[in-house]
């Protein structure tokens, strides 16, 4: 019988909801459009939802690597602050769906390494949230980097408070069941959550092996608009 739990499919609904799925048709670039996001990003770095914004236009234009390089570029300026990084590393995982399978390896080093910055600046569910994730990805039996992905999402718990996010939460769990799972440590996977169900009832309830499988494919296109994640 297949087992079936409640908040596994967060991540992957949200992300066919608002992750903007490249097809062969991919409009005309508004190059003014992105001008004007990236002098606007410039101006306030550490906007993390403005810098989403950014990232939603180039991705619907497939302008993985103009993303990268801007973002990259404010992150190596003077005095930066830690979410510039996070939102250059999304970038990274922005382009992670569309990228061969070695451009993956880089893109996942890239997104860890700034992600490693930002937590140094300033330690924040976020950026332990998606440094954990990225780690998930990587194959287990070459890479073992399922051990460092459960520790960085367990981090991210300690530091949830009352004003976390509520879809942040719900993400944490989430992606630490998978990382259990992942293991092949299945009750740590359905504690982690049941114990996430708990605090959010009312998320969908889905086939858990297939979304597992699902969400933590490199080809799928993960949610990094950060609705509902930052105020």
């Amino acid at each position: 019988m297949r087992e079936r739990f409640t908040l596994r499919t967060l991540s992957v609904l949200a992300c066919v909801v608002a992750g903007a799925v490249l097809t062969a048709e991919t409009p005309p670039v508004d190059v003014a459009q992105l001008v004007a996001f990236e002098q606007a990003v410039a101006a306030d770095p550490e906007n993390l939802r403005l810098a989403a914004d950014y990232r939603q236009l180039t991705i619907a234009a497939g302008q993985f690597d103009r993303a990268i390089e801007t973002l990259e570029r404010l992150a190596k300026r003077k005095g930066h602050g830690p979410n510039i990084l996070i939102s250059h590393a999304l970038a990274c995982v922005d382009k992670v769906p569309v990228a061969g399978d070695i451009r993956r390896l880089y893109l996942g080093r890239d997104a860890v390494d700034s992600l490693t910055k930002a937590i140094a600046l300033r330690p924040s569910v976020l950026a332990y949230y998606i440094r954990g994730v990225v780690n998930l990805y990587y194959n287990t039996f070459i890479f073992h980097r399922i051990p460092r992905g459960i520790a960085d999402l367990n981090q991210a718990l300690t530091l949830v408070t009352l004003e976390t996010p509520a879809v942040l939460r719900a993400r944490v769990y989430t992606s630490l069941g998978d990382g259990y799972w992942r293991l092949e440590d299945k009750v740590k996977a359905k504690d982690t959550w049941a114990r996430g169900a708990e605090r959010f009832p009312d998320d969908p309830d889905r086939d858990v092996a297939n979304e597992v499988s699902a969400a933590l494919y490199a080809g799928t296109r993960v949610d990094t608009s950060l609705r509902g994640v930052v105020p």
